[in-house]
């Protein structure tokens, strides 16, 4: 009984540490109950590696439960997978510590629990079910004040100040010596990042900034009932009335959601559909104007299948399906983004190779269905001077997606609605503050539906909206264009991290294979 009491106690300090659902310094003693569960497994001398595995199982899913319960809104499916596959990669994390630990012993063994976690986070950042929601260092998202160094590590480098703060208090707590003195280190541990943040903040508010005047609209389409059931012009003709009501003649960007437009747009003839026709008589009224919204498009392939392409009308011809952003420039110029990072199950079949059998069976989510195709790197749409980097609802949440990329803003078109009233669209909002700190740069975000806003460059926010608030805000965006550490670089952490995983886990195998060999 015990040991499960200290399992759930892990899962609820986790998940009660979250944004939107708690407060986040609880997050620093969070695996501690379960470092003390490992310690007591490992001195019973049983085999214990199942009993590891099991019990940060409990953790991990009550954890991921309570955090991401929302997505069982939009699907149902969806969840379930993503509770698993999350818990599954957490506990296999941990139990991959206690074997390490087992046998390079307990000084080296601790510290591979950093290596170990933070090499499964970026793994989860790479691969086909892809779900960083719960990265560690993205519980800092409500208090950017304290995390402005996210600038030259990422969100990996909050996961490493938990993961070796949460080690070292367990290391103290457990310690038979009763020495004041063993409390100097983590309490250094805890203080200089925070100083650093307010320093280096404080620095970054100095900053020169030129400003851009931006309208954002948030329309307020209900996902399950209207969006797909009214028509498409008339939703059009609603954004565009909501739009006049805040542009002015100085307003040089328009910002509506993701699959904002409704019409069929085929990319071949976009310039020839009746939605863009309108949004460019909007930019006669407005010569200033440029206009980046959302739309699902379409790419005619005749008989040329190829990857993750669908059958025209039961013929022997063949299309490409997007989750798009549209660019419509103050030239007349037309550009259009596919989405990059897909929904694993919802808007992509992961390893489809394998999976296509299911194909049938996904559900609907951000206006497209089953597996959607997408481009494989993301490109900064331009007027005059300024470089936005367009980035579509879940692709907030990966930030070294956007590494390497000369932008002015950061755009992010979205629609939260799936998720309903719930953590899930308030959590989605809050992590945008993060990558504005990483790339110090304005975030400007359009959701269908609440939280609409704008974010500094610090993760500031200057506006936002309300849910279920039917309204467009007009905003003067500051600029920049100083290229940060982790603009350059990214997730070297992960890469780094990675790296001494593999030695770590080679040692192991190594020493462990040698105790195994008779001496003489």
């Amino acid at each position: 009984m015990r040991k499960i009491l200290l399992s759930v106690l892990s899962g609820l300090i986790l998940a009660f540490s979250w944004p939107e659902t708690g407060v986040f310094p609880l997050i620093f003693i969070a695996f501690i109950p379960l470092l003390i569960l490992e310690k007591e497994i490992s001195e019973s001398g049983e085999k214990t590696s199942w009993k590891v595995f099991g019990y940060s199982f409990i953790s991990f899913f009550i954890f991921n439960i309570i955090t991401t319960y929302w997505v069982w809104h939009a699907t149902v499916a969806g969840a379930f997978a993503a509770f698993v596959i999350n818990t599954l990669l957490m506990s296999f994390a941990f139990v991959l510590f206690h074997k390490v630990k087992n046998v390079l012993g307990n000084k080296r063994g601790y510290f591979s629990l950093i290596f170990l976690w933070i090499s499964m986070e970026y793994l989860h950042l790479h691969w086909e079910l892809a779900w960083p929601w719960l990265t560690l260092g993205n519980v800092f998202a409500t208090i950017p004040d304290i995390v402005q160094w996210y600038e030259y590590t990422g969100v990996l480098g909050g996961s490493l100040w938990i993961l070796g703060l949460n080690i070292l208090l367990f290391k103290c707590w457990n310690s038979v010596e009763k020495k004041k003195k063993k409390w100097i280190l983590p309490s250094f541990f805890i203080v200089v990042p925070i100083l650093f943040s307010f320093y280096n903040g404080l620095e970054i508010r100095t900053l020169p900034h030129i400003t851009e005047e931006i309208v954002i609209v948030q329309p307020n389409v209900d996902p399950y009932k209207d969006k797909f059931n009214r028509d498409a012009q008339t939703q059009l003709d609603d954004f565009i009335n909501l739009a006049k009501d805040k542009l002015t003649q100085n307003s040089t960007l328009l910002i509506g959601p993701e699959t904002a437009l409704q019409e069929v747009i085929w990319e071949s003839k976009i310039s020839q559909t009746q939605s863009i026709s309108k949004l460019q008589k909007l930019q006669v009224e407005f010569p200033k104007l440029n206009i980046l919204i959302g739309s699902s498009t379409f790419k005619y392939l005749g008989k040329n299948k190829v990857e993750n392409s669908r059958r025209l009308n039961k013929t022997n011809e063949w299309y490409n399906a997007y989750n798009s952003a549209i660019f419509l420039g103050v030239d007349s110029t037309i550009s259009i983004y596919h989405k990059t990072k897909l929904v694993p199950g919802v808007e992509q079949i992961p390893y489809s190779f394998l999976l296509n059998v299911i194909a049938d069976f996904t559900v609907d989510l951000g206006g497209a269905s089953g597996s959607l195709s997408k481009d494989n790197t993301i490109e900064n749409f331009k007027y005059k001077e300024v470089n936005i980097l367009p980035l579509i609802c879940y692709e907030s949440i990966f930030g070294d997606m956007i590494t390497g990329k000369n932008s002015n803003i950061i755009t992010i078109i979205t629609n939260d609605g799936w998720w309903k009233n719930t953590s899930g669209y308030k959590q989605h909002f809050q992590y945008a503050r993060l990558r504005a700190i990483e790339q110090r740069r304005s975030v400007v975000r359009s959701a269908n539906t609440g939280i609409s806003g704008v974010i500094s460059p610090f993760g500031q926010v200057l506006e936002q909206t309300n849910w279920e608030k039917e309204i467009a805000i007009n905003v003067k965006v500051p600029l920049n264009d100083k290229a940060t550490f982790y603009n350059r670089y990214g997730d070297y952490i992960g890469r780094i991290f990675s790296f001494v995983t593999v030695l770590l886990l080679l040692s192991s195998f190594v020493k462990k294979r040698l105790k195994k060999i008779p001496t003489p």
